[in-house]
């Protein structure tokens, strides 16, 4: 089932990242603090800088969008939007580490696409990492298309050479 969120609850967010986003928070984590090895405090500050981000920074804009896929009662993937003039930013598209290979972040995506093209003609941008092929690969089964081979980064304008910039456009 596809979960439409405008804000969240502080158990919800707990549940995003503690259950999808867990593996963000370690990698972030371990990038930041490379010296460490007992990374507990580190993984913590991570995921209530998260929660932050998203309380204080998404949701209190009107045009944000967080999708949830829930399957038997686990939110197994996730995904966010934008709305920034004529198309959508999607961003932070992740699936639960145990649930992947499943087709679960082909699911949401597909879904989410759906869902639009009610509203009308959709255009849809997202960045994908270079090194990502898993991500590249989903993306490009729902419709997506490399745009740019530095994709941009739609939040501060800044354009990123370790990542492709990938348009989906449909009616």
């Amino acid at each position: 089932m596809l979960l439409e969120f405008q804000t969240m609850t502080e158990e919800e967010m707990y549940r995003m990242v503690h259950g999808v986003y867990s593996e963000g928070s370690i990698i972030n984590a371990k990038w930041r603090h490379p010296e460490k090895e007992d990374l507990s405090r580190e993984i913590q500050e991570e995921e209530q800088y998260f929660k932050t981000f998203l309380r204080e920074k998404f949701f209190p804009q009107e045009r944000n969008r967080y999708y949830v896929l829930e399957v038997d009662e686990h939110w197994v993937s996730a995904l966010r939007l934008t709305k920034i003039d004529d198309f959508y930013y999607l961003e932070a598209l992740e699936t639960a580490p145990e649930q992947r290979k499943k087709g679960y972040g082909t699911q949401i995506m597909e879904e989410v696409i759906q869902l639009l093209k009610k509203r009308g003609p959709v255009i849809i941008r997202s960045n994908v990492a270079k090194d990502n092929w898993a991500s590249l690969a989903t993306h490009q089964r729902c419709g997506f298309q490399i745009e740019e081979e530095n994709g941009i980064n739609y939040r501060n304008g800044e354009q990123r050479d370790t990542v492709y910039g990938l348009i989906y456009q449909g009616k």
